[in-house]
């Protein structure tokens, strides 16, 4: 599920802070969608949402 947090916290382009920021988000993606649970999907759409331009991705 944080596979993609997690290769951008070791190639630091993303902090600890956010990544935590963007779990943050993932669980506002999942509640609105209805889930339990973020999904590997909640977490892009979330990195997505903090970082439109893509470059950490």
């Amino acid at each position: 599920m944080t596979s993609l947090l997690d290769g951008a916290l070791e190639r630091g382009t993303l902090s600890v802070r956010g990544y935590d920021r963007v779990l943050r988000i993932a669980w506002t993606v999942t509640d609105l969608r209805g889930g339990t649970a973020p999904t590997a999907d909640d977490v892009g759409a979330a990195f997505s949402l903090r970082n439109p331009t893509g470059l950490a991705a």
